[in-house]
C-alpha cells in the first residue's frame, strides 16, 4: 500500500443526488463491482440510530484498477461517495447549512491507495454523515463512489462505480431509546480509554460513541455536544453534529451559557461551531458573511468573559482570543493585550506544552512582550536532560525554552547574555547556532575550548550537531587541531549535521586546510558512508562560502554520481559566480542530448531527473548570472521531458510579465523573490537587482510586517540608485 499526502485543495461542497442513476459507462464496466451492504444485517432504524454501511470493492481483471481507501469524515476534505435516495422526500443533508457557511474548504490529508483484486477492498461508513431522515418510512439507497481509477493514472482522474440498491425502514424513536443511547454514550465517553495497544476485536469505543451522540439528533445530545468541545480529540465530530442536528438551537443557547462559565474553556474551534449554527437557516447567498459577522461578535463577547474565568479555562480562552489576533494579524487594543497576557501567564502552566511553545514562537506580537518578561526568565532556564532530544515531549520542551530564551535576549540582552553562554557550555547543549547564537561577537574564545572537549564519538548525535554548530559559529582558529582530529575519521560517515558544521568552521579558519577534508567527504559513498556529499556543498555554504566550493561544484559536475551532480548544480544556483554559467550550458546540453528521446528511461534511473532538473534551474534562476528571454528559450528546447518542459515554460512566462514582481520572504535573516529568482538575502538580492537593465521596474507589495517593509524599502532605494524602480504597494 502508498501512503500519500495530498496538497491543499480548494473545492466546493459535495451535492447529494435525490434519485438513483447510473450511467451506461458503469454498466459497461464489468470487471469492478461496487456491493453496498449495512453491517450486522439490520433492516430497521430509529430515527437518529447510527446506520453503518461496508462497501465492498472488487475486480475480475486483477492490476488494472486502483482504489482510495480514505475514511475522512465531510468536514471538507473528502468527497468519494454521493448517495441517491428514493423516495425524494422525508431525509435530507444534515451538513448541507455548514457546507453553504464557508466560502471553500481545505481538504488534504494521508490516503492509502492500493490495487484492486477480487479479494474485498472494504470501506466503513456512516450513512447519518450524508441523509438525516426525518420522517418513517421505507427508503431505498445506491451508492456511486469515485475511489477508483486506472492503475498508476492520478486517482484523481476517478473510474465512478454504482452499487446494488439497498432497501430498509425507519422507525420512530421512543424517548426511552434516546435517553438510554444518550447515557451510554456520555458513558463510554467519559470512561478511562482504553490501553495503549487494543486488542483488534476489542476496539476503541470511544468513536463509536461519539457518532450515537453526534446523530442522535436530541435536545439533551445537543447540550452534551457543545459542552464536549473542550480541545479534545472529538471535537470536530461535536462540531459537525451540532451544524447538523435539528436541537441545533438549543446547542446554541448552551453554548452561549458556556461562553461565559467560568469555568469552560472555550476553544477557536467552539467559537466556529458557534457562529456556524447561529446564522439562521434561511440566510441564503449571505450566509457566509452572516457567519463571519456571528463570530466576531462571539470573539468579543469571550474577550469580557475571560476575565471571570479561572484557572485552565482562563487560560484556553485567553489563548483563544491572542491566537486569533496573531494569525489574522488584528492588533488588539493595548489594554486588552495587557489583560489577556497576564491572564495567560496567571495559568500559563494549564496550557499543554506544545500550546506554551507555540505562542512564543509564532503568537508573539499579540503578546504584552513586558508583561511576558519575568515567565521568560523562568521558562528560558528550565533544564531537563532529556535522553532523546527527538522525543516530542523534549522537542516541545526544548523549543519552549528556546523561544524564550530568544525574545528574553532581544528585549534584555545584557541581562540574558550570561543565560545564553551557560547554555552553551553545558556537556550537553540543549541547541544550536540558530538560537544559541544570537551573541554579536564574532568569536567566543571562552567557550571554545569546553565545546571541542564535550564533543566525543561516543555522545548524543544530536548532541555532537548542536556542539558542530556552536563551534562553527564561535571558535577561532586555536581548536582546529581538536577538531580535525575529531572530524578526520569521521569524513564521509558521520551525520550531516555533525560533519557540515565543522567542515564548514575548517572553511572559515583554514581554507586551504578545509579543501582536500571537503573534496575527501565528496568522494566519499559506498557501504558504511553517510550519503551527505549529494548536498554538502550547499549546506557548508549556508554557514561558511568560499570560492573554493564553487571550484569542488564545478569538478563535481562531472561525478558518475547523478545525485552529487544535482548538489553541485544546486550549489551553482545559489552560490555560483558567473564564470560558472558556461559551464552549467555545457553540462546540461550534454545532459540534454545524453536523454533526449528516451525520455521514459531516464526518470528510472536514480538521481538523473534531478540532476537534469537542477542543472536547468541553475540556469534558469541562477544568482551569479541573468537569463533572459534568449536563454529562456534555449533551455526550453534542451527540455526532456514534459515536467521539466513545463518548468522551461513557466520560467519564460514569469520573465516576459512585467512589471517584474518581488516578494519578501520571511525566511531566516529574509529572502526575497525577483522574477524567477530567489535571493537568499538583503545583499544577495541587490547583487540580482544590479543585474537588470537599467530602466527596468518592478513590483512588490508590503504586508503588516516591520521587517519587511524595512527590507523592500531598502531594496527599493538601492533599485532607485542603480537606474532601477521598485514601486512598493502596500496590500
Amino acid at each position: 500500500m502508498r501512503n500519500l499526502l495530498l496538497a491543499l485543495t480548494l473545492f466546493p461542497a459535495v451535492v447529494l443526488s435525490s434519485s438513483p442513476a447510473q450511467t451506461a459507462a458503469d454498466g459497461a464496466r464489468s470487471d469492478v463491482k461496487l456491493t453496498a451492504a449495512i453491517r450486522g444485517g439490520q433492516s430497521t432504524f430509529r430515527i437518529g440510530e447510527v446506520i453503518p454501511l461496508e462497501l465492498s470493492f472488487t475486480s475480475t481483471a486483477p492490476g488494472k484498477y486502483q482504489f482510495d481507501n480514505a475514511t475522512y469524515d465531510r468536514s471538507g476534505r473528502l468527497h468519494s461517495e454521493t448517495f441517491a435516495v428514493e423516495p425524494r422526500s422525508g431525509w435530507d443533508d444534515p451538513l448541507e447549512l455548514y457546507f453553504r457557511s464557508y466560502q471553500c474548504f481545505i481538504g488534504g490529508g494521508l490516503r492509502g491507495i492500493e490495487t484492486l483484486s477480487n479479494k474485498p477492498a472494504l470501506v466503513h461508513l456512516e450513512l447519518n454523515e450524508w441523509i438525516r431522515f426525518k420522517e418513517p418510512g421505507r427508503y431505498r439507497i445506491t451508492v456511486t463512489s469515485s475511489r477508483l481509477s486506472q492503475n498508476k493514472a492520478s486517482f484523481l482522474s476517478s473510474v465512478p462505480i454504482t452499487s446494488n440498491e439497498l432497501a430498509f425502514t425507519i422507525i420512530s424513536p421512543t424517548k426511552q431509546w434516546q435517553d438510554s443511547t444518550l447515557k451510554a454514550a456520555i458513558a463510554v465517553l467519559d470512561g478511562p480509554a482504553p490501553a495503549t495497544h487494543v486488542r483488534l476485536d476489542q476496539p476503541d469505543p470511544r468513536p463509536q460513541a461519539a457518532k450515537a451522540l453526534r446523530y442522535l439528533g436530541t435536545p439533551p445530545a445537543a447540550r452534551e455536544m457543545a459542552r464536549r468541545i473542550t480541545g479534545g480529540e472529538r471535537d470536530w465530530e461535536f462540531k459537525l453534529g451540532l451544524a447538523g442536528s435539528p436541537s441545533k438551537d438549543l446547542g446554541l443557547e448552551e453554548m452561549k451559557k458556556l461562553l461565559a462559565d467560568p469555568n469552560f474553556p472555550v476553544t477557536d474551534l467552539f467559537l466556529d461551531a458557534m457562529s456556524v449554527i447561529a446564522v439562521p437557516d434561511d440566510a441564503g447567498e449571505d450566509r457566509p458573511a452572516q457567519k463571519v459577522k456571528a463570530e466576531e461578535q462571539f470573539r468579543q463577547d469571550l474577550a469580557l468573559a475571560v476575565a471571570n474565568k479561572e484557572g485552565k479555562a482562563r487560560a484556553v480562552s485567553a489563548n483563544t482570543i491572542v491566537e486569533e489576533s496573531a494569525i489574522r494579524s488584528h492588533a488588539l487594543p493595548a489594554d486588552l493585550k495587557r489583560r489577556l497576557t497576564r491572564d495567560l501567564i496567571a495559568d500559563f502552566d494549564e496550557l499543554p506544552t506544545a500550546k506554551q511553545a507555540e505562542l512564543l514562537q509564532y503568537r508573539w506580537p499579540a503578546l504584552d512582550h513586558e508583561e511576558m518578561l519575568p515567565l521568560l526568565r523562568t521558562l528560558a532556564q528550565q533544564y531537563r536532560d532529556f535522553p532523546e532530544l527527538r522525543e516530542m515531549n523534549a522537542y516541545q520542551s526544548n523549543n519552549l525554552s528556546a523561544s524564550a530564551l530568544q525574545h528574553w535576549y532581544e528585549m534584555a540582552p545584557e541581562e540574558a547574555r550570561s543565560v545564553v553562554i551557560q547554555e552553551i557550555l553545558r556537556p550537553k547543549p540543549r541547541f544550536n547556532a540558530s538560537v544559541l547564537g544570537i551573541l554579536p561577537d564574532k568569536d567566543l574564545p571562552e567557550v571554545e575550548q569546553a565545546l571541542v572537549e564535550h564533543l566525543s564519538p561516543h555522545q548524543n548525535y544530536e548532541i555532537n550537531a548542536n556542539l558542530a554548530s556552536l563551534i562553527e559559529r564561535y571558535a577561532t582558529s586555536a581548536i582546529e587541531a581538536r577538531v580535525t582530529n575529531f572530524l578526520d575519521p569521521i569524513l564521509g560517515k558521520d551525520a550531516c549535521d555533525v560533519q557540515n558544521p565543522l567542515l564548514a568552521y575548517i572553511l572559515k579558519v583554514n581554507p586551504e586546510g578545509a579543501r582536500p577534508r571537503i573534496e575527501t567527504a565528496m568522494a566519499a559513498r559506498g557501504e558504511g558512508f553517510s550519503g551527505c556529499n549529494h548536498m554538502l556543498l550547499t549546506e557548508v555554504a549556508k554557514l561558511q562560502n568560499h570560492a573554493l566550493l564553487q571550484d569542488i561544484a564545478i569538478n563535481s559536475l562531472d561525478d558518475p554520481d547523478a545525485e552529487v551532480v544535482a548538489g553541485a548544480a544546486a550549489y551553482l544556483k545559489d552560490y555560483g559566480s558567473a564564470a560558472a554559467e558556461d559551464v552549467l550550458w555545457a553540462h546540461f546540453t550534454a545532459w540534454s542530448e545524453r536523454w533526449k528521446g528516451r525520455e521514459s528511461e531516464f526518470q528510472l534511473v536514480p538521481g538523473q531527473r534531478l540532476a537534469g532538473s537542477n542543472l536547468m534551474q541553475a540556469l534558469a534562476a541562477g544568482q551569479g548570472w541573468l537569463a533572459d528571454e534568449a536563454k529562456l528559450r534555449r533551455l526550453g528546447d534542451l527540455s526532456v521531458g514534459p515536467e521539466q518542459r513545463q518548468e522551461a515554460v513557466e520560467h519564460l512566462r514569469v520573465w516576459r510579465s512585467r512589471p517584474w514582481m518581488v516578494q519578501y520572504i520571511p525566511v531566516g535573516q529574509g529572502q526575497f523573490e525577483i522574477a524567477q529568482y530567489r535571493a537568499l538575502s538583503l545583499q544577495a538580492a541587490k547583487d540580482k537587482l544590479a543585474q537588470f537593465p537599467r530602466g527596468s521596474i518592478f513590483e512588490g507589495y508590503v504586508g503588516p510586517d516591520e521587517g519587511e517593509l524595512t527590507a523592500l524599502q531598502e531594496l527599493a532605494h538601492f533599485a532607485g540608485e542603480h537606474g532601477l524602480t521598485l514601486r512598493l504597494k502596500h496590500e
